[in-house]
């Protein structure tokens, strides 16, 4: 059933990794913290790709002294040309020993160099090479009495020493998730053993990087090329691989009893109201393994390189994603009720016991996948290489006595073993750069089998800007859960890289001094149904004065549903130490023409101050109302926080928060919701040496 199909695939964007939209951040990018960050994120200034690709680069930063021409263009608000005149002053010098050097020798403006800082490292060369750089950040976050005790905590931790060497962990203490799942032949279903305080240490890796060699064992990502064959970087261009230790924070409460009744007469869950609990810290599942890279072997007039990597990663999914395959063999029959995903049984009181039944449960440890790549290229310079890469993954169900399976909404194919196989290429002079890649797909699917698909990009440098043009064109059976190029943001079966054919123009440009426009137009056909849909999008940020600028957007977007959204910001430093900034927002949602469009209304107040150095203080203020015509639908909501962040040593950083957030439309679900209003304390502390 489509609408079904649609429910489904909505939730799973939650655990699945996301694919990008976008090569180019939509706005300027100058941040301090992470939070910094997911206020973006929530104020929809930036993506979900742009989020997600900005958070990984902040946790673990480029080295200016090291970073390669494409992991420098990662780098938030810099065009090629800038990435050019920054590789030709360490070429000249020989190391960059600050950023301020940059700004001396007018390779970068200083407000373009200060909005780096968050996101990259500069080694003092003077300083001898086994000197050891650690940091260890530690977070916790409690919402009061309906919480669960001990509060949700993280820790973050990597140390950096001998100039090569690289050690980094994450670990969590979680209290709301399920565990310890086995199939239940009695039941012919699914039990787990109820929610608990547990220590989990997903990410830990240790990896080796000199000018030849890069060796990374553990938790870590990799890509190469387009995107368009293997890649889990969340990187725009990226070429090797990393260590990961990324952690992540999901900013809304969940449900603190999530169980129907199943075997029991009603449902353990109060009848009242409904409680809601802090979510834990969470994670993305990528590689688990090692990963070795020759990265430069001298080869005629250019050089050699060459990837292997092996992983084998053991993965939590959602409840709704698996199938009895044993009874199902084709989960495309949404009807027929043997497809249905299996219940998950609670083991309150015992294996025998009659028990609840689980809702929107994600499970723990139910399946590893295992999985080999590799990846070869010729480079003649750093604008010019032919590439191929490939590899193979084969998932195994970790449960006894069932016979499990991917629904068809899934990011992995159903059936057994799948992967793909393609070639990259890239030639760059003057200050025209052009990307191409073609991929064919593998897998077990009935029906299936395999796909083509194609991308081919160009990026020209302007004397005050940078425009890109690419084409695209994904086959309806190139199902890839590791591509993931510029796609549209529509899917088939839980893929975005699939099933269309598009054209996309992105366009930033400097009119006059101190006026930015950002724009992009993207078009594309949805190749199983004929379907035409476009993405229009323009942002103008206009410097009035020192102390004043403002920001204007709109977004157009076809399709199923179509959506509308004008926004401005205006923002005033009446000092160097305090900053106030305002934002409105009115989106239109529905189709054109109809008797009704939704429509939804936003403002956001920041304001952030420093009284004396090594204090910071920021407020903001956010009021939004999602369908102004009917508050018995969407939300009404007022999200408040005060931030409070002391440098106690030179490096070490004290953050308190706390946050007020409060429910104000009539819904039934929020009528019954506890705590109504929410009241947040965030404590973090980042300690370096």
């Amino acid at each position: 059933m489509p609408l079904r199909r649609a429910l489904l695939s909505g939730l799973l964007l939650v655990l699945a990794p996301r694919a990008a939209s976008a090569a180019q951040y939509e706005i300027f990018i100058d941040i301090e913290t992470e939070q910094d960050l997911y206020d973006l994120l929530i104020t929809e200034q930036i993506s979900v790709a742009s989020f997600d690709a900005l958070l990984l680069l902040h946790q673990t930063r480029v080295d200016l002294n090291r970073a390669a021409r494409q992991e420098l263009y990662l780098l938030p608000n810099l065009d090629y040309a800038q990435v050019d005149r920054i590789l030709a002053y360490r070429n000249a010098v020989g190391s960059i020993h600050s950023l301020d050097a940059l700004i001396g020798a007018g390779a970068l403006a200083p407000d373009l160099a200060h909005s780096m800082r968050a996101f990259i490292t500069v080694r003092d060369p003077s300083i001898a090479r086994s000197q050891t750089n650690a940091l260890l950040r530690l977070r916790a976050r409690w919402t009061g009495r309906y919480d669960r005790l001990p509060p949700a905590l993280a820790l973050q931790a990597r140390v950096q020493t001998l100039g090569k060497l690289d050690t980094g962990l994450a670990a969590a203490l979680t209290r709301n998730g399920l565990s310890r799942v086995r199939w239940d032949s009695s039941r012919n279903a699914l039990s787990a053993e109820p929610e608990g305080v547990r220590f989990e240490v997903p990410k830990l890796y240790v990896e080796w990087d000199d000018e030849q060699w890069e060796v990374v064992a553990g938790t870590y990502r990799i890509g190469f090329g387009q995107r368009l064959t293997f890649d889990v970087t969340d990187q725009v261009t990226p070429n090797g691989s990393f260590g990961d230790y990324e952690l992540r924070a999901d900013n809304e409460l969940g449900l603190r009893c999530k169980r129907s009744a199943g075997e029991l007469v009603e449902s353990p869950c109060p009848n009242g109201p409904e409680a809601r609990v802090t979510p834990d810290y969470s994670w993305t599942n990528r590689l688990a393994g090692v990963a070795i890279g020759l990265k430069q072997l001298r080869l005629g007039r250019g050089w050699l390189q060459a990837y292997a990597w092996g992983s084998y990663q053991v993965h939590r999914i959602a409840q709704v994603e698996l199938v009895d395959a044993a009874a199902c063999d084709n989960p495309h029959r949404d009807q027929d009720p043997e497809c249905v995903a299996p219940p998950v049984y609670v083991r309150d009181q015992g294996p025998t016991a009659p028990a609840s039944a689980a809702r929107f449960a994600t499970l723990p440890a139910m399946y590893a996948e295992g999985l080999a790549g590799a990846n070869a290229s010729y480079f003649w310079n750093d604008r010019a290489h032919l590439g191929v890469t490939g590899y193979g993954s084969v998932p195994r169900w970790l449960l006894d006595g069932a016979n499990l399976g991917f629904q068809e909404f899934s990011r992995k194919p159903f059936g057994g073993p799948f992967g793909a196989i393609g070639l990259d290429a890239a030639f760059g002079f003057g200050r025209q750069d052009f990307f191409a890649e073609v991929a064919r797909s593998f897998d077990s699917q009935r029906e299936s089998g395999g796909g083509y698909a194609a991308l081919v990009r160009g990026v020209t440098t302007l004397p005050k800007g940078e425009l890109e043009v690419s084409m695209r064109y994904y086959g309806s059976r190139y199902a890839n859960p590791y591509a993931r190029p510029v796609s549209a943001p529509d899917e088939l079966d839980g893929l975005r890289a699939r099933d269309e054919a598009g054209a996309r123009f992105r366009a930033t440009a400097l009119l006059g001094r101190h006026v930015m426009l950002r724009s992009l137009l993207d078009g594309w056909r949805q190749l199983s149904t004929g379907v035409r849909n476009a993405l229009l999008f323009a942002r103008i940020d206009w410097r009035i004065t020192s102390r004043w600028t403002w920001a204007t957007w709109g977004e157009y977007r076809n399709g199923a549903r179509q959506r509308f959204v004008v926004a401005t910001q205006l923002a005033y430093e009446p000092v160097r130490r305090v900053s106030v900034s305002g934002q409105a927002r009115y989106r239109w949602g529905g189709k054109l023409g109809s008797d009704r469009l939704q429509q939804d209304l936003s403002a956001i107040l920041n304001m952030t101050a420093r009284p004396v150095d090594r204090l910071r203080l920021r407020c903001r203020l956010r009021y939004a109302f999602d369908d102004v015509w009917d508050n018995h639908r969407l939300p009404q909501s007022l999200w408040s926080y005060l931030d409070v962040a002391l440098t106690l040593r030179d490096r070490d950083v004290l953050r308190l928060r706390y946050d007020f957030r409060v429910f104000l439309d009539q819904r039934e679900s929020t009528l019954s919701r506890v705590p109504n209003p929410e009241h947040w304390l965030w404590v973090e502390y980042v300690f370096r040496f």
